[in-house]
């Protein structure tokens, strides 16, 4: 019997959490209200989760930010700071159907090998869909227009139309047509290039150079040339082994390159987070660790941040804290 490898507790994290946001409008429907949400704004026992790029559109237009949006919002910058864009890898469910899509495209047509294209090319289509679509939102609209292209949302909002208005939304259709374009195309295009979502997370992670990251030892690889078993595995096309010396902008952490990488000398490895300030001997630095490992780190610094957010919004439950910048008129 094959042990779990890292990639089989991803699956089924993915997995239980697409489950999850089925059966919550459920429970909802029945007076269930302890969790409720989507991904733009989410509620677990009192604990509000919510999406940066949703409250940053908000507050900018606004000028207004309450204490729940700021809580809400350092959970997934936090989780970001220490542990990447794991959010788009582990939580993300369009990411998971994704994910699924191209697997289905090369058991296919496994003649079409897809072809890797370098690790930058993606973010700046990313970006100026970011820049375009903020700023039109800033000049022309009171709606998050961002809000508009998550598809993790819809997802979401598909089953709590379903459930709790007794109303089909059309958006699966959207959903199921940026999928068949990706599997026409044989790459994750929204992922790549278009979905902003991910932004603010990305550019969170960049700030902080001892976070968890794929990481490469040359003399380890025993890949040929042209037959890299890294490349092969990587769902975005990218190249593993030169994440190591860029800022990695893409890259979500998914670790399946690692996981393809430990039968041919474990040339790939997640480095360790820790914070700058803390001086970690070379060993536990360049550690390699085991799926159980990585996978134990990451709801291990989950549960810390729940628990510290959990104290806090229980110390202030009983107050209203309000964040309101009023400019002077011209």
């Amino acid at each position: 019997m094959k042990k779990p490898t890292l990639r089989t507790y991803r699956r089924a994290f993915q997995v239980f959490i697409a489950i999850a946001f089925i059966v919550i409008p459920m429970l909802n429907r029945s007076r269930y209200s302890y969790v409720y949400g989507n991904f733009l704004s989410f509620h677990m026992f009192g604990i509000p989760f919510n999406d940066p790029l949703a409250i940053l559109q908000l507050s900018v237009k606004n000028l207004y930010l309450t204490l729940n949006n700021i809580i809400g919002t350092l959970l997934p910058l936090i989780l970001a700071w220490f542990l990447g864009t794991v959010f788009c890898s582990w939580l993300c469910p369009f990411g998971l159907f994704s994910e699924l899509t191209q697997i289905l495209k090369i058991k296919l047509m496994p003649e079409r090998q897809k072809k890797t294209s370098g690790v930058h090319k993606g973010f700046p289509f990313k970006m100026t869909v970011f820049t375009l679509g903020f700023g039109g939102f800033f000049v022309f609209s009171t709606t998050p227009v961002l809000n508009q292209l998550s598809l993790p949302a819809w997802y979401a909002r598909f089953f709590q139309y379903y459930f709790g208005q007794d109303f089909i939304s059309l958006c699966f259709l959207f959903l199921l047509g940026i999928l068949f374009i990706e599997f026409v195309s044989g790459e994750r295009l929204w992922c790549r290039y278009i979905c902003p979502q991910s932004i603010l997370l990305i550019l969170t992670r960049t700030l902080n150079r001892n976070r968890l990251k794929v990481d490469f030892i040359k003399e380890n690889c025993i890949c040929k040339p042209g037959f890299d078993r890294c490349e092969s595995a990587c769902s975005l096309g990218l190249q593993p082994k030169s994440l190591h010396n860029q800022l990695e902008l893409e890259c979500s952490n998914c670790g399946d390159c690692i996981v393809a990488c430990n039968r041919m000398g474990k040339a790939l490895f997640f480095k360790s987070p820790h914070p700058a300030w803390l001086p970690l001997p070379a060993k536990i630095k360049n550690f390699l660790p085991g799926p159980k490992t990585v996978f134990i780190t990451i709801l291990l610094i989950t549960t810390i941040i729940l628990a510290g957010i959990t104290t806090f919004t229980v110390l202030n439950n009983s107050k209203t804290w309000i964040f309101h910048i009023s400019l002077p008129s011209m």
